[in-house]
This record gives structure tokens, sequence and C-alpha cells, in this order.
């Protein structure tokens, strides 16, 4: 078994921002992933001047590296195009990075097109996955030129899968690529709905009402727009958060109700959002804006704020939860209705919507989306030899790429059977943790044998549904949520009772049969008599530096993925098993099973 070990695929991020610039959208991505047990290695967006790269560790919880690149000959991300010989320099950089960090399999997230070439490049030779991100109609930024886009086409054709944050973005990208996926921009609720009790002391002497709006400072701001209503409304005073970029800020810089306060950290902007009596998206109606997807539309929401917003087509598709406005008129009148749609129902209308709108929800999503592009296809040239033939050939995975060795596992169909064939001993030790248990929680085999450098473990073929698709009956009702949750607290006492860490529990090895979960995969667990044999680093959804995983940690992931309905109880128990310190997490399963059973009587009686 030396050097046999599975690790989650790692992410590359091709940005368009840096991991310093406002927290949105990539970071928070990459940050989910990360916290999902990938490590995720963010590029920088600008170049060292040398042919080495650097990378250093953003985060000491979770997996996410900076690395900074180099090249002889300096590029503008939005304003070059990648050449041959700078291709070839970034490459090398790859294959450094590759055997520093011991990187087989993974899966390019590409930002801008400028890095297009690049990742196209590490598809065709690594076989990693390449995910274009469309964010934004890019050739309405006044920085980024016709010349950088001209590899938009090739790359959206070639990409694996697509995915765009508004509704005439997928309409635009599908044309050109129909793995196209709707993945619209989202909100850490937990983190905009919290009011801290401290104001800050720029809006003490401020008197309300206040009309709020934090983000980009740029030319699509309508600060013309802003201008006539301050200006028709004294007594409304406006506050604008952020760094000034483009925008032209003249003619309200020195408007008495018109307050400019410069960027604010992400930690901070609750405290000023929580002041806003009415949030506003004052754009420009422009090509730019009409495709935007604002992520402050869902963080205004999580503060449970009234909004108002210029009337923009991707914001049609929200106006339940948003406010729109076209002429100068229509906004006073808006600003005026919102200042008073305070009613306990709409704010909690607002929350309800944001609740099921979080980076969370989204990262399930783009996971999903990810698996799917990432799972080998049967027929591919393996490095076992096959021991049935290739029409019984159901699933065909390269596990992970070590020292030069392959490592794989093969599932065969036959006679309603199923065989599992892996490289070196690895059915064999799943076989030797699965005969300790009597309960239908786990799976039950039925023979194991070992052939040379290869071993085979069969199972009885039984009908169930993934996680995934068992979601509409587990979220049917508070009840069957209630029950899953205990079904599956109940295989982790089944596990410590046995002594044994299974150390991957997730999504993928869940699967729902006659009601219950049937926990699978055995292969990387450990216990005094199978003993930890992997590098650091895996355990589920945790994969933390030092090693340390958490069974618990990773059951709550998966409570966290299936409680759709983000009852506010459920949501407060999950997230005293998936706290980033390890030392504050509650993982003793009795008290988790009384907390929980508590949290289903408080929403049964909440929402009689």
């Amino acid at each position: 078994m030396n050097n046999y070990y599975f690790e989650p695929f790692d992410i590359f991020v091709f940005p368009v921002i840096d991991w310093n610039y406002r927290f949105q959208r990539p970071q928070q991505i990459s940050t989910q992933l990360a916290s999902h047990g990938h490590r995720v290695f963010y590029l920088r967006t600008y170049f060292l001047n040398g042919i080495t790269p650097v990378c250093r560790s953003i985060r000491n919880d979770i997996p996410i590296v900076d690395v900074q690149l180099g090249l002889l000959d300096n590029k503008n991300i939005v304003a070059d195009q990648l050449d041959e010989s700078s291709k070839k320099i970034l490459l090398n950089q790859f294959d450094l990075m590759r055997e520093s960090f011991n990187i087989s399999k993974a899966v390019c997230i590409v930002d801008l097109p400028f890095w297009g070439p690049l990742a196209l490049e590490l598809q065709k030779r690594y076989a990693w996955k390449v995910v274009y991100d469309s964010m934004d109609h890019l050739g309405g930024f006044s920085n980024v030129t016709p010349y950088m886009l001209e590899s938009e086409d090739d790359l959206i054709k070639k990409s694996d899968l697509v995915f765009a944050t508004s509704h005439l973005l997928l309409n635009e990208k599908s044309q050109f690529n129909a793995n196209c996926l709707l993945i619209p921009n989202g909100t850490e609720f937990d983190h905009f709905n919290y009011s801290p009790e401290k104001m800050p002391e720029e809006l003490v002497n401020i008197k309300t009402p206040i009309i709020g709006y934090y983000g980009a400072m740029s030319d699509w701001l309508d600060t013309e727009l802003i201008y006539n209503l301050a200006s028709v409304r004294p007594d409304w005073n406006f506050i604008l958060i952020g760094r000034l970029e483009s925008a032209d800020v003249s003619r309200i810089k020195d408007m008495s109700n018109v307050f400019l306060l410069g960027e604010k950290p992400y930690e901070l902007l609750p405290g000023y959002l929580q002041r806003f009596d009415v949030g506003i998206i004052p754009f420009k109606k422009i090509q730019l804006t009409d495709a935007t997807n604002p992520v402050k539309l869902f963080e205004y929401l999580s503060a449970g704020k009234s909004i108002v917003a210029t009337d923009l087509n991707e914001l049609r598709h929200y106006r339940d939860y948003v406010r729109l406005a076209s002429s100068v008129n229509e906004w006073l009148e808006e600003i005026q209705a919102a200042l008073a749609d305070y009613q306990p129902v709409q704010v909690e209308k607002r929350l309800s919507f944001a609740r099921q709108n979080t980076w969370d929800d989204r990262i399930f999503l783009i996971e999903d989306a990810i698996q799917l592009i990432s799972q080998d296809k049967a027929g591919v040239s393996a490095s076992l030899p096959l021991i049935m033939p290739k029409e019984n050939l159901i699933s065909e995975r390269l596990l992970a790429r070590h020292d030069g060795v392959d490592y794989w596992c093969l599932i065969y169909e036959k006679d309603a059977m199923l065989y599992k064939q892996t490289s070196f001993d690895l059915a064999e030790r799943e076989s030797r943790f699965l005969s300790r248990f009597e309960t239908d929680y786990f799976p039950g085999f039925l023979d194991v044998e070992s052939e040379g450098n290869y071993s085979i473990i069969s199972f009885k073929k039984h009908q169930g549904q993934s996680l995934h698709d068992a979601l509409p009956h587990i979220n049917s009702s508070v009840i069957e949520l209630y029950t899953f949750i205990q079904h599956c607290l109940n295989i982790l006492v089944v596990l410590k009772e046995k002594g044994v860490a299974h150390r991957n529990i997730c999504r993928e090895n869940l699967l729902m049969q006659k009601g219950k979960p049937v926990l699978h995969d055995f292969g990387w667990a450990v216990s005094e008599q199978e003993p930890f044999f992997s590098p650091l680093g895996l355990g589920g959804y945790e994969r933390s530096l030092d090693g340390r995983f958490s069974d618990v940690y990773s059951m709550g992931k998966i409570f966290e993925y299936v409680n759709r309905q983000h009852y506010r109880t459920f949501d407060w128990v999950i997230s005293l098993m998936t706290m980033e310190d390890s030392s504050l997490r509650i993982t003793d399963l009795i008290i988790l099973k009384t907390l929980f059973h508590s949290a289903l009587k408080t929403t049964v009686k909440d929402r009689e």
C-alpha cells in the first residue's frame, strides 16, 4: 500500500481580481471549495519578473494557496493576449507546481479569456477539466480591450463546462456550448444578517432615513441619478461605500446629504448595511449592467432590507424582492414606498429568499456539475487488467497518480452483482472494515479476493437513490429531515462503537436505500487494527493542513447540503458541527442527538 492515497481534485482559479481585492464571487467560490476538501490554487492577476512561481498559503484553516507566476515580459490580463513564448514559460511553472504539490487531477476555473489559451493547453496536456465562469458582459468594461476578448469564443467552445451568472449570459454562452449552467451570485447569510451593537463612527451623526449603496464606484454607477435624487430630497441622506474608480462624482462629492465613505473591509460591511433604511442599486441601464447579477441584491436581502434598483433585465427575474425604477420620478416613488415596507411578513419573505440563495447552496450546484464532467467514462485504457468483458464495465476512475504510478478503481455489473476492482489491496482493506458491521447502514459484501497488483470485492446490487435524487423526499417535511439526520447520527454512533474513522464521508458515498442512508467506500477508513496509511490531508469534507480529520464535521457538511428549507434551528445545530475552529465544535453524538430533537420541537412549534 505504499504511496496509495486519494485526494479530491485540486482547483486552479484563473481570476479576474486578486484575492485581496473586494471579496466577491471568485473568493467566495474558492473558499467554499476549499472548505469542502479541495486544494485551491488562486493565481494573481499580475506577474513576477522571472520564470519561477511563488506560492504562499492564504488561510491557515483551509487549503487555499496564493500563486504568483513569473514572465519575462509583463502582461496586462484585461488588455493583452498570451503569446506562445509566454504560454510556454507559464506551462513550465505548472510542471513545477504539479511536482511540488503532487497534483494529479485538477479543474481550471477561468474567470477571464486572457487565461484561456493556458487553461486549454493544460486541458490537452494533463486532461484537466476547464470551467469558464462567465460573470459579466466583458466587452462593456471600459478597461477591457477587444484584443484580449478575441480568445473568448474559443474558450467557451472548448470548455468542459460554462457557468453563467445571469440569464442573458446563459442565453448568449449556451449558443456556443450546450453544457452551460446558470449559477447566480449568492450571499453569506449569517455574515450580513448580523447586526453589530456599535454603529460605525461615520454614521453616528448622519440622520435617517439613510439610502445606502456599497460596491464598485465605476463608470456604470449612475451618479447623475444620485445627484437628482439627493437634490429633490435633501431630507434623505445617501451613503455610498466603495473605492472610487471610474465613477464621475464631481456633482455629488460636495452635496451635504451625500457621503462618500470609501472602501470598507468585507468584515465591516454588515455594520453599515444594518443602518441602511433602503438599499439601492443605481446602475446605468447599459449592456454591461443588463447582464449583471448583482451580488449586493442577495446581501441586502440577508439583512431584510427593502431594495430599489434600476430596471435591469436580470433584476426583472427578482421583482418579488426588489422595486424597479427607470425615471427619477419612479425612483423617488419607489424609495418612498420602500421606506415603509418593513412589515414583519415582508421582512421574513426577504430573509427567507436570502437563506435559499447562499454561497453554500451555490457551491453544491457547482460541485455537482464539476463532479459530472470529472467522472471518467468506461472504455478508457486502464493500468489494471479487465476481469470481465468491457460491456460489463460501468465505471473506471483514475483515483491518483503518484511517483509515476497510477491507482485505479473499476466497477463491473453482472447478474445483479457489482464487482469493485482496485489497485493493490484497497478492496481487501474495505472488506475487513465492512465485516465488523451488522447493520443495514453499511453495505454487506459477498466475497473478496486478491490477484497480483489488484484486489476485488463483490456486492449484491440493491436499488437505491443518490443523495441528490433523494433531496425532494428528505425535504418534504421537517420530520423527514429530522429522521434522515438521526439515521446519519446513528451511523456515526456505530463507527465510534467499532473504533472506526471513515475519513471520506461525502455526498457520493451516501446512498438512500429503503428510506435509510447507507455509507459506502471504506477504502480510506482507519482504526487501531488498520492504522493511518495515507499522506496528510484526507478527511471527507475536512482536509486540514495538519492532517486532522473528523467524521462529525464531514457529516455536518452533509446536513448543510440536505437542509434545503434552511430551518433556522437546524442550521444552528449544524453550524456547531462545522465551525472553522475545530476546538469549538460539538462532536459528542448524544449531545447532537438531543440538540436536533430540540430543533425539531422548536421548528414544529414555530410552524403551527
